[in-house]
């Protein structure tokens, strides 16, 4: 009786018939090339994405603007100072975003992040832009290059009259700090990151309608677009007491907002949104030479990745009205200048359990050898852009940035934060 099976391929044998013999060849002949087929196939998408990578890569290097500030070099794993800093520049696209008939740029935001080399805790610090400060002189981007005089000012002015070099060598005057990095982002980069990520949600406590920023959102939790973030860290006039230094609080709970969304995004399994969103945001910033590549922006957060969870706290420099104008403020001393000494005189010695804490954060975002390309492409990206949103700002056990003692208050003012964000 015939069996009805299959005609495997057999092994091939020098006594069998020409026939069988040659068609055990020609069965295996037809497996071997679906093998190659599928491994060509397989080697052709990883040739492309890698392909991909590198373009992408290449092309977000592309998209970073630097400009010397007189920066020394720093190591990566050493102690870090860098100042983040929010430019009102109408330039471009910014001038449709940020309204108004204002010629030049001002310094809207300004902070200082802090951390030792053991990681062992983070400071970001906020200069309070109507702060009236001694700026030294400095060379200015606006005049041809041409020497700026010193002058007792609003340290805003001190970007308006020299760019970010000029801002830099302000605050290392005021603080003693040697800044190890700069990075200065505009409007565009804030909508667009925002909108990447798909919005920021908030929550304030009263309705807010202001012609200013042209903000117009109800009481209660909101997921705000790029252009409504925006108007949201820039918000002044109708909402608490007016001041910069309530604004300075929305702007912290904004971020510690905007970091909490870019944790809950997934993003390290969505590339197509994480290439969005660190488009936008490198397309909108401009650091030192130091951080002028990908490469270099994700070496730095890597290292500041190892900063503990609660460990991270929001301050405003110590300030009181000044005498002469109620809407500008000076610092208080002797409290501003030991601040700046606390940081200044911080441990600078990083330990072995902080390497080795640096070296587990490391791997777990992607930096072992054994993880596929793509995959340490994507983990670069993460890092980048939890630096550009001021580093991965760890948080307490109840969701919230920590704040110490004797600081302005938690992120966020008396109207905002109040309600859960989800």
């Amino acid at each position: 009786m015939e069996r009805n099976e299959p005609d495997w391929p057999t092994e091939p044998t020098a006594t069998g018939p020409g026939g069988r013999r040659g068609g055990g060849r020609e069965k295996w002949s037809l497996r071997k090339k679906l093998v190659v087929w599928g491994c060509s196939a397989l080697a052709a998408v990883i040739v492309v994405v890698g392909i991909g990578l590198v373009v992408a890569w290449r092309h977000l290097n592309g998209n970073i603007k630097t400009q010397d500030a007189g920066l020394k070099p720093s190591a990566m794993s050493g102690k870090q100072d860098i100042l983040f800093i929010g430019s009102d520049s109408r330039s471009g696209g910014n001038q449709t975003l940020g309204g108004g008939d204002v010629s030049g740029a001002r310094s809207d935001t300004a902070m200082v992040f802090d951390s030792p080399a053991d990681r062992r805790q983070g400071t970001e610090v906020s200069i309070p832009r109507d702060s009236m400060v001694q700026i030294p002189d400095c060379t200015s981007t606006g005049t041809g290059g041409t020497t700026v005089a010193a002058n007792f000012g609003m340290f805003n002015s001190a970007f308006t009259e020299g760019g970010a070099p000029c801002t830099v060598k302000t605050v290392e005057s005021l603080t003693g700090l040697t800044l190890t990095h700069y990075i200065a982002i505009d409007f565009e980069g804030v909508v667009g990151v925002v909108n990447a990520l798909g919005g920021v949600k908030v929550c304030v406590t009263q309705a807010i309608d202001d012609a200013d920023s042209g903000l117009n959102i109800p009481a209660g939790t909101t997921t705000l677009n790029g252009q409504q973030a925006l108007a949201f860290v820039r918000l002044r006039h109708t909402v608490g007491d007016g001041s910069d230094l309530e604004r300075i609080q929305r702007q912290q709970y904004f971020l510690d907002q905007l970091e909490h969304q870019v944790r809950s995004a997934g993003l390290l399994t969505d590339p197509v949104k994480l290439y969005k969103v660190l488009d936008a945001a490198t397309q909108s910033i401009t650091t030192d030479p130091g951080l002028g590549t990908v490469t270099d922006l994700y070496s730095l957060a890597q290292t500041l990745n190892a900063i503990p969870n609660g460990k991270f706290t929001y301050v405003t420099v110590p300030n009181e009205p000044y005498p002469e104008d109620t809407n500008r403020v000076v610092w208080t001393e002797p409290d501003a200048t030991s601040l700046w000494n606390s940081l200044i005189d911080e441990a600078n010695t990083a330990g072995a359990s902080a390497s080795s804490s640096a070296s587990t954060k490391a791997a777990a975002l992607g930096g072992s050898t054994s993880s596929s390309a793509a995959e340490v492409a994507l983990s670069r990206f993460e890092g980048v852009m939890k630096l550009v949103l001021l580093a991965d700002t760890p948080t307490d056990a109840t969701g919230s940035a920590s704040s110490s003692a004797g600081s302005t208050s938690s992120p966020g003012g008396a109207d905002v934060g109040t309600c859960p964000v989800g």
